[in-house]
């Protein structure tokens, strides 16, 4: 059996041709060929191929596609069951099992990504980029090519399948049918036109929906993903009963968080107390103020504490005598009935001295506030303080608020006197509840559910806390005193239990907590932190062991790729409706329903020609009614007649056979010029009012690609039109916004691909046809050639082979443009980004150059220093030590505009914070982000050059050795008797005569003693007297760690040093320390027994210089809150020498002036005095030395004489003190920085250093921006252009003033540029897609010039299109050596041989007329292979 290669279908498989029944050749080959071949033999030696050799071709196309169907003429065949491949069975399948696959995919994906919050993580990995942006729009392109091929063959196929019916077809219907790209859409009404308009559906909704989709179905998004699993958590059973124990670190974080408003534990919160959980991977409890550096959230149902306080104002009533002769009283009541009755008695004078207590109602009293006399015959007589009574009151507590006052009762006068009160209920409570705990963005949020925990709280009960030991530890008055005594800044007024801490929090003024309404929400506050922290306290002595598992989620925020339901579903529905109709088409087109009654590819020339030669009424039809070209006396003729297609024959039937030729103009009537004008007036091959807007379309398209990717990379784009999200709902479901970019470009390419695909098929078409009319040319290069089922590079392939390179030019672009259309689907990713832009502004300040001015009423005297150290320290609640040392401990922020132990002068930010930028169409999470500025800005900062002192091994230079045995020095019988040897602090310094005992508060690093310079182990020469260990009357390790000055001799606090920077010493010591110990007798220094180690302590000690630096910055601040989030040094950094240059410079004043503040700018009129100067440097190192003892600070600070040598352990203010630890706050942060659990550590000097060196930053940076103004600056910073008052005074032993410290102030104002950085959503272009769209785009246009050019040719070398059958026809129906030809020979044999000629031309046909038309060449041919017709020598095709 001969088998027949079909060209045009080698790039698809042939997996299941239903392949015809055949028979023996009956062989008509006979004469005919024979002399055919002679006659063109003679003519083979003349011409040159132009092309290929025929035997390549066909190893080429047997190469590509296995034969699949025998082409010789029938009777061979004996059934017409020839299929294009797509439309076979197995290739057919494939088609739809590929829709199906994607649907499938789709719906797995899809599912995946909504029970996994996601698909994948995305990490910028480009295997991720690329599978979730090019894998779905490539597969998608090739479905929509597979569907555009289908398509094709549907409607090639059609005029066959409507002749092959029964009923055959009128020439409208099949010879004459031209179908449209897919517009108008056909009708699916009729016997067999399910296929063409299935086919056609899903050609546009693959082309249009699927393809466009597929660039959108993922996206890169925050996702949520909530993971079950068990949490730890402390098991309340070993927590129970909570044994309230409060440190010095308790009052220390309550103080911390009331008056720094920090938080202490994320655990706490300003209402509640949870118990701690935390995921299985954590090896410690977490307690901190961030509980992780991970960006999660946890959950679980947890205990939760809290306590209400439930308070009524009172009010009061002055009561004076009546008739009866009564006392004057005070009546202080509530709306409850709780009262209060202060019965002043008759008393002539009553003296208030102001303040507040804060104390349980059984402990109600007016003493120390309110002070009775009466005056008898001019004798003042005090009567003490008033008897208070209580009525009726079932509050626990009260807080009494007084302010300073003295008058006669008999003149009360109520605007003299101010008195309030708030009586309050108190109850502790636990409960359950869930709670989410949220991290990130340095910080752990933690949410209760409110609700939930109020159904199932209930008052504490004994097992699991004794509330009255609570509320007795709350009220005890000595522990709030001695870590914040209100009695040391408020002067003459007085606080008493928490109103201590109540006071500070109104810097310690009466007047204003009167007047605050909300002075119950700050007590309630105060109780809530208090009880929280007693609780942290017992967290802290719990362990991991402590802990139970309980059933929880850890919730993470993750970038990762996820399916846009929305897109989603809409290619769901669509695939499964192309399932559909892709097995509508597979059913309806088999051979038993769509009959097609052909033998073999009907789109060669040849192959329709076969057609005609058995059908002599179909020929006579055309020959007779045209002359090749087209005429409307053919087409008049055509539409008369009914055609059928039948065993491989058109057959025609005239229906009005009268009518047939009576308007038909004789053909031999009509010259050649006539024909010529006919053909002019016909449609052209390619219309130049379509190739120019194309040729416009992809220019705009490159330009605009182009220039995004130029605006992408410049400035970004973020307006509006780019980034604007369409969101989608049905009904109250809210589906994943879709960003349109992404399906504007695609349906760009979409356009671009389907209107260049338009020219690509026209072009394969007419090839032959243009081949034929420039030169005779054998079968395999026309009439038994054709492109119509060859596609994309297979086309460009065959083309180039035969030298058709126009052809080669579309067809490759034709592939290109599906290539760019899964770029331009790629084209487009939504991420946050940043607009930034310049801003002018103006700095308002400069590093200090001008010293620090305070006034001073002492003449000479040291107290001058500690007037200008008092502000600095006195307020508390933005204390700077205490705002660093939170910092350090607690984990808190760094202060705005510093960062990494550098501070940077700050600039006045006045942003628009609502201005527009753009409109993203949905909330995303630019709504938490700020907007940054970037100024260049002055920085300074503070570190420590430290070296470890070398004499420490010598325990003799720095400790002296008691014999507690001797009864002369030490009371033997009070001491522990097992102590028989202790080891004092300092070195010996007995005089040798024995007579005076004592060892030195200081040592010697020089090693003279009392001459030298000397280092005190406190911060002042005070003996040590805290803090032991005891455990079960063993002594335990203790540590003790202070910063103190290296003190010159002969010098003081603070003034300690004549030159500056001045050293100073950070020392650790650790040891088994027992205080107590009594001597045998009375000593100026003995105050309860001295503090000795049971054998030698170990001690680290660093001999410190500070250093404090300057440069020029580039930084970037949050514009909301000015943390920095980056910055960069622009410059070596150089020493800051105006922090050091005026050390205590008085300066006599000869006139009535005085400085508005401390920091001086300008001057009023005061009392004369002297007025001091002092660097900045200077001031910030001697505060930071002297705060742990308030008590050497002199003037109101102090309530304890000066000259008492030991330290006061009822100060600890700036200390803390608690069993086997006595530090003062610098070292309480540096072993918070090595470790509060590992002491140890901080004996290694290098770990000593490195931690005194962060500590020491960071208080600089807070001193920095203690009290500070954009306005008048601060202690660092002044205003640009300060000066000194020129009256400031006659600067002693030196010159008047130096003239850069009085010039003239300049305006005060510098202009800046700051660039300002706004979050944004970008539309963020993909560089290689970008590259690869250019690439593209540039080849479409270059090979649409040329094809623009090679248009005109085109349209000359043939009078009208190709597109129907009947065109063919009429080119072949007068073609007699043709038609013979086509009888006796298969395709297959005329495109082998060589000598088969054939053009395009006019001809005489066999009754001697002139036809335009296709036959067998027999002249000479050229041997360039060029016609010898100059007028025909146009553009090769």
């Amino acid at each position: 059996m001969e088998e027949q290669h079909h060209d045009e279908h080698r790039p698809l498989p042939d997996a299941d041709y239903e392949s015809p029944e055949t028979t023996p050749d009956g062989s008509i080959r006979l004469q005919y060929l024979d002399s055919v071949s002679s006659a063109t033999s003679s003519r083979l030696s003349n011409y040159e191929a132009p092309d290929i050799d025929p035997e390549d071709e066909q190893a080429e196309e047997r190469h590509a596609v296995p034969p699949a169907v025998p082409t010789t003429t029938p009777p061979s065949q004996t059934t017409p069951n020839w299929l294009p491949y797509t439309l076979r069975r197995i290739p057919l399948f494939l088609i739809l099992g590929f829709c199906m696959l994607l649907d499938v995919a789709v719906i797995v994906v899809h599912v995946i990504s909504s029970s996994n919050a996601g698909v994948v993580n995305d990490y910028g990995s480009t295997a991720k980029i690329i599978a979730s942006k090019f894998v779905p729009t490539l597969l998608a392109v090739a479905f929509s090519l597979l569907a555009s091929i289908l398509l094709d063959d549907v409607k090639r196929t059609e005029p066959f399948a409507r002749m092959a019916s029964c009923t055959g077809a009128d020439s409208k219907q099949s010879l004459r049918w031209t179908a449209g790209f897919w517009l108008p859409f056909p009708s699916p009404m009729g016997k067999g036109r399910l296929p063409l308009f299935s086919s056609t559906l899903v050609f546009v909704l693959g082309t249009l929906v699927v393809s466009p989709l597929s660039s959108v179905l993922f996206a890169s998004e925050t996702v949520v993903l909530d993971q079950k699993t068990m949490l730890h958590q402390l098991d309340l059973g070993s927590l129970t009963p909570i044994q309230p124990t409060p440190l010095a670190t308790t009052y220390f974080r309550t103080i911390s968080s009331i008056l720094q408003n920090v938080s202490t534990s994320a655990w706490i919160t300003n209402d509640y107390v949870i118990l701690p959980f935390w995921p299985g991977n954590l090896s410690l409890i977490p307690l901190s103020p961030i509980l992780s550096d991970k960006v999660q959230a946890w959950s679980t149902s947890t205990a939760i504490f809290s306590v209400d306080l439930y308070y009524k104002p009172m009010d009061y009533k002055w009561n004076s005598p009546g008739p009866s002769g009564d006392n004057y009283s005070i009546t202080l009541a509530s709306q409850s009935g709780c009262s209060l009755d202060f019965d002043l008695g008759n008393s002539s004078m009553i003296e208030v001295e102001g303040g507040e207590t804060w104390v349980t109602t059984n402990d109600v009293t007016a003493y120390p506030f309110v002070d009775l006399e009466i005056d008898v015959d001019g004798d003042h007589t005090h009567l003490g303080s008033p008897n208070v009574t209580v009525h009726d009151c079932n509050e626990d507590e009260v807080l009494l608020s007084f302010t300073r006052t003295s008058f006669k009762p008999s003149n009360f006068n109520p605007a003299n006197f101010s008195l309030s009160g708030q009586a309050c209920q108190r109850t502790y409570y636990v409960g359950n509840s869930t709670v989410v705990v949220n991290l990130g963005k340095g910080q752990s949020v933690v949410t209760v559910n409110e609700t939930e925990y109020k159904l199932t709280r209930t008052p504490i009960s004994a097992p699991i806390a004794n509330t009255a030991f609570l509320d007795n530890i709350f009220f005890d008055d000595a522990n709030w005193t001695t870590h914040l005594d209100g009695a040391r800044y408020a002067g003459h007024s007085h606080f008493v239990g928490p109103a201590n801490l109540l006071g500070a929090k109104y810097q310690f003024d009466s007047e204003r907590i009167i007047a605050d309404a909300a002075t119950g929400q700050s007590m309630q506050r105060v109780r809530r932190q208090f009880f929280a922290e007693i609780l942290h306290t017992a967290f802290e002595l719990m362990t991991v062991a402590n802990a139970v598992d309980v059933p929880g989620s850890v919730i993470s925020a993750s970038r990762r790729v996820v399916v846009v339901p929305a897109v989603a579903i809409s290619m769901e529905i669509v695939l499964s409706l192309l399932s559909i109709l892709l097995a509508t088409i597979l059913y309806t087109t088999r051979p038993s329903n769509r009959v097609l009654g052909l033998y073999e590819d009907p789109s060669p020339i040849v192959s329709v020609t076969r057609l005609l030669t058995n059908s002599p009424s179909t020929l006579k039809t055309f020959t007779e009614s045209s002359d090749g070209t087209p005429s409307n006396a053919l087409n008049q003729s055509l539409s008369k007649s009914h055609f059928i297609l039948t065993d491989g024959q058109i057959e025609a039937t005239v229906l009005d056979a009268s009518k047939t030729h009576d308007s038909r103009e004789p053909l031999s009537s009509k010259t050649q010029a006539d024909r010529s004008v006919d053909a002019s007036n016909n449609h052209q091959i390619f219309s130049m009012w379509l190739l120019v807007p194309l040729l416009v379309l992809l220019c705009l398209t490159l330009a605009g690609i182009a220039t995004l990717y130029h605006l992408s990379r410049s400035q970004g784009l973020y307006n509006t039109i780019f980034v604007y999200n369409i969101s989608i709902s049905i009904g109250s479901k809210q589906f994943n916004a879709v960003n349109p970019a992404s399906i504007l470009t695609a349906l760009v390419a979409v356009i671009i691909g389907t209107w260049w695909g338009s020219f690509d098929t026209t072009l394969r078409k007419v090839q032959p046809y243009l081949a034929l009319a420039k030169d005779p040319i054998p079968g395999y290069n026309g009439i038994a050639m054709s492109y119509k089922s060859s596609y994309l590079t297979w086309a460009a392939y065959r083309a180039a082979r035969r030298r058709h390179w126009v052809l080669v030019l579309v067809s490759t672009g034709a592939f290109l443009t599906q290539v760019l259309t899964i770029a331009m689907s790629s084209l487009w990713t939504r991420a946050p980004g940043t607009l930034t832009e310049s801003v002018g502004t103006t700095r308002t300040l400069e590093l200090r150059s001008v010293p620090i001015l305070t006034l001073s009423h002492h003449d000479g005297s040291e107290d001058d220093g500690k007037e200008a150290i008092e502000p600095i320290l006195s307020n508390l609640t933005s204390s700077w030590i205490y705002g660093a040392t939170t910092q350090l401990t607690l984990q808190g922020p760094d202060p705005s505009w510093s960062s990494d132990g550098w501070s940077f002068v700050p600039s006045n930010i006045n942003l628009e914070p609502s201005r527009h930028v753009q409109n993203t169409g949905n909330s995303s999470e630019l709504s938490f982000l700020s907007v940054n500025v970037t100024v260049k800005t002055p920085a300074t900062r503070a570190r420590l050059e430290c070296s470890p002192y070398n004499f420490l091994d010598n325990k003799t230079r720095w400790l002296t050795k008691w014999d507690l045995t001797n009864e002369t020095y030490w009371d033997i019988s009070s001491n522990p008797s097992d102590l028989k040897v202790g080891y004092g602090l300092g070195p010996d310094q007995r005089f040798e005569d024995g007579v005076e005992l004592g060892d030195s508060t200081s040592f010697y690093p020089g090693g003279e003693t009392r001459e030298g310079e000397s280092v005190s182990f406190f911060v002042s020469p005070r003996r040590l007297l805290c803090c032991s260990n005891q455990t079960a009357g063993s002594a335990g390790l203790a540590s003790i760690g202070y910063w103190s000055a290296n003190l010159a001799p002969a010098k003081v606090y603070p003034h300690i040093s004549d030159t500056w920077p001045a050293n100073f010493t950070v020392k650790w010591i650790r040891g088994r320390a027992v205080e107590g110990i009594q001597q045998a007798i009375d000593w100026s220094d003995d105050s309860g027994g001295r503090l000795l180690f049971d054998g030698p302590p170990k001690m680290a000690a660093l001999n410190c210089q500070p250093v404090i630096e300057m440069a020029d910055a580039e930084v970037t601040v949050d514009a909301d809150t000015g943390r920095v989030t980056s910055y960069e040094i622009l410059e070596t950094p150089r020493a800051y020498e105006d922090a050091w240059n005026s050390p205590w410079v008085k300066y006599r004043q000869k006139h009535n002036t005085d400085p508005s503040n401390s920091r001086g700018s300008d001057s009023r009129s005061r009392d004369d005095g002297v007025n001091t100067t002092v660097s900045h440097g200077i001031i910030f190192v001697t505060s930071l030395l002297g705060a742990a003892d308030l008590d050497n600070l002199g003037t109101h600070l102090r309530d304890h004489d000066s000259t008492e040598f030991v330290e006061n352990t009822e100060e600890q203010t700036f200390n803390i003190r608690q069993s086997g630890l006595n530090v003062d706050y610098m070292t309480y942060a540096m072993l918070s920085l090595a470790g509060l659990d590992r002491h140890d550590r901080l004996l290694d000097p290098a770990t000593l250093a490195r931690t005194a060196n962060r500590t020491f930053a960071t208080m600089y940076q807070h001193f920095i921006n203690h009290n500070l103004s954009l306005e008048s600056g601060g202690y660092v910073y002044q205003p640009v252009g300060a000066r000194l008052p020129a009256d400031v005074g006659q600067r002693e032993g030196g010159p008047e003033k130096e003239s850069r410290e009085t010039a003239p102030s300049p305006s005060g104002r510098t202009e800046i540029v700051m660039k300002v950085s706004r979050p944004v959503e970008l539309l963020m272009i993909s560089t290689p897609a970008a590259w690869i769209c250019i690439a593209i785009l540039s080849y479409l246009i270059v090979s649409c010039g040329v094809l623009m050019l090679a248009a005109r040719g085109y349209n000359n070398m043939l009078p009208g299109t190709v597109d129907t059958i009947a065109d063919t026809a009429a080119l072949v129906a007068g073609s007699g050596k043709l038609l013979e030809l086509a009888r006796g020979r298969s395709t297959n044999d005329i495109k082998s041989d060589r000598g088969v000629l054939a053009k395009l031309d006019w001809f005489d046909d066999a009754e001697g007329q002139k036809r335009w038309g296709v036959e067998l060449f027999e002249g000479e041919a050229e041997p360039d292979g060029h016609d010898s017709d100059a007028s025909r020598q146009d553009e090769s095709p």
